[in-house]
């Protein structure tokens, strides 16, 4: 009976001792694998051949922390290559107002030029001032609004009236460049909720796009439909292509590739961003040479 007990006990002892090496080979081979993956940084995963229901869990869990971690870093690859384009474009933003500033207050140090040329240089000067200005306003803004510490005084208002005096006030704009806009706003319309300071910069940024770039075709609309308001800002643009559009309204990105300084691409990012933080939806459409910037307006009320 002790040899069978000694017998039963040898056993048991070999078949604990074994599995416990399988498993200290098996966990060696997951660390050894583990470390491959860290040291090459690699998108490969854990492969374990073992039918133990833990260790395939541990292999499971690895794999996961693998995937999110490799997710993190094409995250933060993407978020290192976008910094460093903005500050690529922000320094050639400043740098072009900047560098014209410089050049007119150089030519106004020379000797022979007459009081009328200096007047002309010193108003130069002041408007590349003002753009310079204006464009460091925007890069702050822009930051305020993608760290939503933007504040909204939202209420009820009047969308066409709105409208009206902006459109009013950049019509001179339309004339000077010889382009007479198709104006077709609903005057009754629903209350929208926004904040006015905000609307009226939406309204004035996508007017200000179309007079840089409606060299012909200009039409500005605000209709009512069943559930929401539509407004509808559309130039021709023969030279836009549909990827272009897809990117409009992206910090920084112009159609202008080479940045010849005729739109920093701040405007549109800025716009987009004003537009859904308040709730609403704003939208490209491209079609037979002509760019469509559509704003979905949740309604209110109807107007008594």
């Amino acid at each position: 009976m002790q040899y069978l007990i000694i017998i039963f006990l040898i056993i048991g002892i070999g078949i604990f001792g074994t599995r416990y090496i399988l498993l200290n080979m098996e966990i060696k081979n997951v660390t050894n694998e583990l470390n491959k993956i860290n040291e090459n940084k690699t998108n490969s995963k854990i492969l374990l051949g073992s039918s133990r229901k833990q260790l395939e869990k541990l292999s499971l869990e690895i794999n996961k922390t693998l995937e999110e971690k490799q997710k993190n870093q094409a995250k933060y690859k993407r978020m290192d290559l976008e910094l460093r384009q903005a500050i690529a474009n922000i320094s050639h933003d400043l740098r072009t107002p900047l560098t014209s500033i410089m050049g007119y207050m150089q030519l106004m140090e020379e000797n022979d030029i007459s009081q009328d040329e200096k007047k002309q240089y010193i108003d130069i000067v002041k408007n590349r001032t003002k753009s310079l200005k204006s464009l460091i306003t925007s890069f702050y803004d822009l930051s305020r609004l993608e760290a939503n510490e933007y504040e909204f005084e939202l209420k009820s208002l009047n969308l066409y009236n709105i409208m009206s005096e902006i459109i009013v006030s950049f019509y001179n704009d339309f004339v000077s460049r010889g382009v007479e806009p198709i104006i077709d706003i609903d005057e009754k319309v629903f209350l929208v909720i926004v904040d006015e300071n905000a609307v009226k910069r939406i309204i004035s940024n996508l007017i200000q796009n179309m007079i840089k770039y409606g060299k012909e075709f200009v039409s500005i609309s605000l209709k009512q439909r069943s559930d929401c308001l539509i407004t509808t800002f559309t130039n021709d643009a023969p030279n836009l292509n549909e990827e272009d559009a897809k990117h409009l309204f992206e910090r920084f990105f112009t159609a202008d590739h080479a940045r010849t300084g005729k739109s920093t691409g701040l405007g549109l990012a800025i716009t987009k961003e004003l537009v859904e933080q308040m709730g609403h939806t704003i939208w490209v459409e491209l079609s037979q040479g002509k760019l469509s910037i559509m704003i979905k307006w949740k309604m209110y009320r109807r107007l008594e």
